[in-house]
């Protein structure tokens, strides 16, 4: 059973990818006017869909800084008002 949802999931990844390139590499034949090999409408897709989810992580991991960011001050925060009071 796990090698069929595995499957599935893979199957629908290289879908995405291949559907995403296909439209990338028509973009790009329509503007550059050049014709492009339909051999690496999947690398483009496959690229396209790695640097979305690196994108992604980037913005997570930046949010995660400013919510660890904000803990902090609200610790510190609270030791102050302990001190004062």
């Amino acid at each position: 059973m796990e090698e069929d949802v595995l499957t599935t999931i893979m199957a629908f990844i290289y879908t995405i990818g291949h559907w995403i390139g296909d439209k990338v590499v028509w973009v790009i034949q329509s503007a550059a006017g050049i014709i492009i090999p339909p051999a690496i409408t999947d690398a483009i897709g496959m690229l396209v869909i790695l640097s979305m989810f690196l994108a992604i992580a980037e913005v997570a991991r930046k949010a995660i800084w400013i919510v660890v960011a904000i803990g902090w001050v609200l610790i510190i925060l609270r030791i102050a008002i302990l001190m004062i009071g």
